[in-house]
């Protein structure tokens, strides 16, 4: 299966990365793919089309 997610921390970047490290391991683990975007305090990282 094929996942999009976005992760976002308002105040700070650290939760923003942490959360997609979280997520791009558990589907890994699962044998999903998975593209993350990352929203954070000093900017985003927009997912690219696949």
């Amino acid at each position: 299966m094929k996942f999009v997610a976005a992760t976002s921390c308002p105040t700070g970047i650290a939760h923003t990365y942490l959360a997609a490290e979280s997520l791009e391991q558990g589907a890994a683990r699962s044998g999903h793919e998975i593209q993350v975007e990352t929203q954070g305090a000093s900017g985003s990282e927009p997912s690219t089309p696949r």
